[in-house]
């Protein structure tokens, strides 16, 4: 009896060999992923301070590499330059506005606890405030609980100074020595990938870095613009916090969206501190700086970085600061930035071949 021949093994068919390409491409992707969701959970603080270091990298390369260009200068004397400026003008501030400005904070502090007791003095007047303020009056063992757990976070705040200290030197660290030779960390990430992929990820960093520099050159025009308009405002008002309030609003709106939201409530809170006139002034005032910078100022510097959708940013922001608190809050911007060009450039532009903006 004849032998009958093997059915061909289902491996030796191509198309089946393809899709178990296929599916081990899927896999590799799906761990990797996880992979890296892993090592973001654990060292998420660790991972978040050097890309803030990285960040002030780019944009220390960014300035000196542009005055390099426009100036006889080399680009390593054109970034000592930069940082001799910076350290020289960090150091005149000091010298110069650090006592007022601290003068006034301490002001703006005592006028908002003022302005929320008196809140709180009025909200007496109804019973359901009353009822729910009752259980902390007059109780002196809550009272000395509170005071031993202040003098517990004293110590929590002392090392908490320290540690911020310490990852201020550390973020100094990274983007001074980035800053200083970029190519060396550029061609040794880059050495990670394999020939075919390699060129791709070069003009994904290059992209990247590109639009970093933008978007932080829109953050410092929209911190200046704020700090000034509003310090100015504040002034001609009448606030006599208004430096304190016009440095604090400047600080806040590194943060999009979320940041000059939250430095409304400070000079709203001062405003009707006050009177009821001013409060509304100050309020009209704000919305009418905020709304013009939001609307016309950024969008036609940003617009060469990327655009960020604000429900997207928001839930961007929200979302890491509840994983990472403070820092995960400021960085959620710049990391959304990166994220959405290494998709154009990587899967859209790549893998999907459509053509995204620029």
């Amino acid at each position: 009896m004849p032998e009958q021949p093997e059915a061909p093994s289902s491996i030796s068919n191509p198309s089946t060999v393809r899709n178990h390409e296929k599916r081990w491409l899927r896999t590799d992707v799906i761990l990797l992923i996880v992979a890296t969701g892993m090592l973001f959970w654990i060292a998420g603080d660790v991972l978040l301070l050097v890309f803030a270091g990285l960040l002030m990298a780019v944009a220390l390369d960014g300035v000196s590499t542009a005055l390099a260009k426009y100036s006889p200068l080399s680009r390593l004397w054109s970034l000592l330059l930069v940082l001799v400026v910076t350290v020289a003008s960090l150091i005149f501030l000091a010298m110069y506005m650090a006592a007022p400005l601290l003068e006034q904070f301490d002001d703006l502090w005592g006028r908002t606890t003022d302005f929320i007791d008196a809140a709180i003095d009025r909200l007496d007047d109804f019973g359901w405030a009353q009822q729910l303020f009752a259980g902390g009056n007059g109780n002196s063992d809550q009272l000395a609980d509170a005071a031993s757990t202040v003098v517990g976070h004293v110590g929590t705040a002392t090392l908490m100074v320290l540690g911020a200290v310490s990852s201020l030197i550390v973020l100094l660290a990274i983007a001074l020595f980035a800053a200083f030779n970029p190519e060396l960390y550029r061609v040794g990430l880059l050495k990670l990938f394999p020939n075919p992929v390699r060129q791709r990820m070069d003009r994904a960093l290059s992209a990247i870095a590109h639009a970093l520099r933008w978007w932080f050159l829109g953050q410092l025009a929209s911190m200046l613009l704020l700090g000034v308009t509003v310090s100015i405002g504040l002034l001609v008002i009448g606030v006599e916090v208004w430096l304190g309030l016009g440095v604090l609003t400047a600080l806040l709106t590194f943060i999009p969206f979320l940041g000059p939201l939250i430095a409304a409530v400070p000079i709203v809170i001062v405003g009707f501190a006050e009177g009821t006139q001013v409060g509304i002034i100050v309020l009209v005032f704000y919305l009418i700086v905020q709304n013009v910078e939001g609307n016309f100022v950024v969008p036609m510097i940003q617009h060469r970085a990327v655009n960020l959708a604000p429900a997207l940013m928001i839930s961007v922001q929200i979302l890491m600061g509840v994983l990472f608190g403070v820092l995960g809050l400021i960085l959620a911007a710049p990391l959304t930035v990166v994220a959405m060009v290494a998709v154009n450039k990587l899967y859209v532009e790549d893998m999907l071949g459509r053509e995204t903006q620029s």
